[in-house]
């Protein structure tokens, strides 16, 4: 018979060191009462444990319900133990330290047993915070993975096999140092970061004591001790935060940001060309893995949400949370998304009096290592947003643990182009703005300290820097330090291979009144352009045409706009259920199934209905097509458009116009790609160069009507002939007829352009694609 052999784990207390016989599979309500034991006059409620003699305490209560062995705790394990004695009673006898020493063990499955529970005359003790943390995907991703850094057999130096390794070949761990910095990364991703503090401490499996804890610079409140009153009535060195030495984050939460799709940036630089004034919005994305890095986390940015807000040149004023921001949110996970992030511009041109000419279609360049990156106010807001954004995780014993919101600014480059600037604030820069501990200055590039007062308690401040003599010095904070202390710098930038979620871009977006106007009837033409007076109907009543089922995947090209879905949800037309099957068919871009699902939904067919009243009509079904192309070219239904030049440069804004001239001189062409975006080459198919994007006609002279309908074939022509207003290019505007074919459509399939990036099938005429509106080959 095998007999199974006890534990001894050492429980050191201010009443001596103890040992007691335990076995692994046991409780660790066991381990605490027979500690209490040891106690008589010991408060049960403030025992704690610890690993180490100060520092670190976890509650007992906390540790009921788990065995010895998920805590970690095997033979020779040395515990410190505190309590806070109990208040002396006169009615208190020996039955009451009995009682106090009553705990729930475990029943033989695993539940406190009723008697037991019973005893103790109450519930037993909640799971601890980072027991129910709710981890990102990404975030389990990595904690399953290996992590390691795969290096290849080195021809000079592996004198072994195929199958053996040696120090050169074997694999590196996610936070090797020497790796980082011959690839020159400057900050260790937030996962590799916890592999090593978590293998220093204890193993992934068996944490006792999760490694990671939340930076509090606040006064504890009362005070642990119970010697004095509460701060400002007095404080000891129980209950005051220790001084502060800022130092460089050896993390981040996040490594890089993913714009899906160029176009993203465009719409805000749209409107500042327009206007003149700066704007904000919202980054709606996922967290990916990111392979550049070790076990790096990527933001894929897919759509950007602006709330209401009051732009003006050198600012903007708005309001977070705004009213809508529930409906938003909930929208987004719908369709697989969250809030990651936010952007917003601060541009200015170069020579706001234009009269240099080197300076024409230029910005300044304000942010840079002699001025700031980012202001004190903004550090602030920052940190606030993060603050509410904390990313979950198990190994923190919150449950909670920094943040993965990421912060972009849209500024001028030192060449006097635009270029995106991603940064994070700092866990102390979180910790300080939590605490009420810094305020903005005068001078953006530093940040004052606040004196204690009232309520707020500062400890003291210091930041460490190397002199012109390369001495490390260190220095008070007190009243100001630089703001660079506090960010974290992450890089971004844009797919090779674009596929972003949401197909299309051309519907109005929100929040911007008499530049961009929504309304039902904008949203009905861009469905009746596709379904025309007929409508469509799931595909188990017949089988579908080949002309059906390009109307079906130009359907879902259209549907597959965020700023469409977002508007329809505000309609009242679809409910809860059919806006999860918009959703599906906008994010899947699945013409078969998930697109007959919403075909077979009441609210669909209602609103399909209404749209059928906004079709053209014509005599045949081919006609109402070409129409409906040459009418969505014109107004970027189809998220693309044709050749039309722009009347100023896009890196310079022009205020905005109630009426332009009846005749304006010819629109300059379109300066390079390089002058607007700052990093890549004016010919890249993948940079943003203007030729491809009929929505967003906001700085010709003559754009001085934004309300186009869509079936008046006469403002049409106008609009087509008049000089110096927009240019059609001939292929799209005056296309020829469409040869004949057996189906209603005008075109066979076999002779349609196939669209390189979506595979979308286009009229041979074509010269971009009608879904994605990029380039087609050939």
């Amino acid at each position: 018979m095998r007999t199974m052999l006890k534990s001894l784990v050492r429980v050191r207390s201010k009443d001596g060191l103890f040992r007691f016989a335990l076995e692994p599979s046991d409780d660790a309500a066991l381990l605490i009462a027979k500690t209490l034991e040891t106690a008589p006059d010991a408060e049960p409620h403030s025992l704690t444990f610890s690993n180490q003699p100060r520092g670190g305490e976890m509650s007992a209560a906390s540790l009921a319900g788990t065995s010895l062995a998920e805590l970690g705790i095997a033979h020779g394990h040395l515990l410190y133990a505190a309590y806070t004695p109990r208040a002396p009673s006169a009615e208190a006898g020996p039955s009451s330290a009995a009682a106090g020493a009553s705990v729930a063990l475990p029943s033989s499955n695993g539940a406190p047993s009723s008697a037991s529970a019973a005893a103790a005359g109450k519930k037993p003790a909640a799971p601890a915070p980072w027991q129910t943390a709710q981890e990102e995907p990404v975030d389990r991703f990595w904690q399953a993975a290996d992590g390691k850094i795969a290096r290849p057999r080195d021809q000079k130096m592996c004198r072994h096999g195929e199958k053996a390794m040696c120090d050169y070949c074997m694999p590196l761990e996610p936070y090797d140092a020497a790796y980082h910095a011959e690839h020159q990364i400057k900050h260790l991703s937030f996962n590799a970061y916890l592999r090593k503090q978590d293998i220093a401490m204890n193993k992934p499996s068996q944490s006792y004591i999760p490694p990671l804890e939340e930076a509090d610079y606040s006064v504890k409140v009362p005070c642990p001790s119970g010697q004095h009153a509460s701060w400002p009535g007095g404080i000891c060195t129980k209950c005051q935060p220790s001084a502060i030495t800022l130092q460089s984050q050896a993390y981040r939460m996040l490594d890089h940001v993913e714009f899906a799709h160029p176009r993203l940036i465009e719409h805000l630089l749209a409107f500042w060309r327009a206007t003149g004034t700066q704007r904000f919005g919202f980054l709606l994305g996922r967290h990916e893995a990111y392979a550049e890095v070790p076990m790096g986390i990527k933001a894929v940015v897919e759509a950007i949400v602006e709330p209401p807000q009051e732009g003006e040149l050198d600012g903007l004023t708005l309001g977070v949370p705004w009213e809508e921001q529930a409906r938003v949110e909930a929208l987004a996970k719908q369709c697989g998304l969250d809030i990651v992030g936010v952007i917003y511009t601060d541009l200015t041109p170069a020579d706001p009096t234009l009269q240099d000419a080197s300076k024409a279609g230029k910005v300044a360049c304000k942010r840079h290592k002699d001025s700031f990156f980012l202001s004190g106010c903004e550090v602030l807001f920052a940190a606030t947003l993060q603050q509410a954004n904390a990313s979950p995780s198990r190994f923190s014993r919150s449950g909670r643990f920094n943040s993965k919101f990421v912060t972009c600014v849209l500024s001028g480059t030192e060449d006097g182009a635009i270029d995106v600037s991603a940064y994070q604030i700092s866990e102390q820069g979180m910790a300080m703005v939590k605490a009420d501990m810094i305020e903005a200055s005068v001078n953006p590039n530093i940040i004052r300290v606040r004196p204690s007062e009232g309520s707020r308690y500062v400890p003291e401040v210091f930041y460490r820097y190397k002199n012109a003599y390369k001495i490390d010095v260190k220095e008070s904070a007190k009243p100001t330090f630089p703001v660079e202390y506090l960010l974290v710098t992450v890089t971004h930038g844009f797919p090779n291979e674009p596929k972003p979620a949401f197909l299309s871009s051309s519907f109005p977006i929100e929040n911007r009144p008499g530049l961009h106007d929504q309304d039902l009837g904008r949203a009905c033409s861009a469905i009746a352009q596709v379904i025309g007076s007929d409508d469509l109907h799931p595909r188990e009543f017949g089988v579908a045409s080949d002309a059906e089922t390009r109307r079906r995947e130009k359907l879902v090209g259209v549907l597959s706009d965020w700023h469409l879905l977002c508007f329809l949800d505000t309609c009242g037309i679809l409910d809860a259920e059919d806006m999860k099957a918009l959703c599906r068919v906008a994010t899947t871009h699945d013409a078969g199934e998930a697109l007959d699902a919403l075909l077979s939904r009441t609210g669909w067919q209602t609103l399909s209905a209404i749209a059928r009243e906004h079709a053209p009509q014509g005599p045949s079904a081919g006609a109402v097509e070409q129409k409906s192309k040459t009418v969505g070219d014109m107004m970027g239904m189809s998220g693309s458009g044709g050749t039309s030049a722009r009347a100023a440069h896009p890196s310079t804004p022009r205020a905005a116009k109630p009426a332009a001239p009846a005749a304006a001189p010819a629109a300059p062409a379109r300066a390079p790609a390089a002058a607007v975006m700052g990093s890549g080459r004016a010919d890249d198919p993948l940079i943003y160069n203007g030729d491809d994007d009929d929505d967003i006609e906001l700085n010709s002279d003559d754009d001085d009507d934004d309300e186009l309908e869509y079936a008046d074939d006469d403002m049409f022509e106008d609009a087509a002939s008049s000089a110096g207003a927009h240019e059609v290019a001939p292929a799209r505007a005056r296309s020829p007829p469409p040869p004949e074919r057996d189906d209603d459509m005008g075109t066979a399939a076999a002779g349609g352009k196939a669209c390189p990036h979506c595979t979308f099938i286009n009229e041979r005429s074509s010269g971009d694609c009608d879904v994605c509106g990029l380039p087609l080959s050939g």
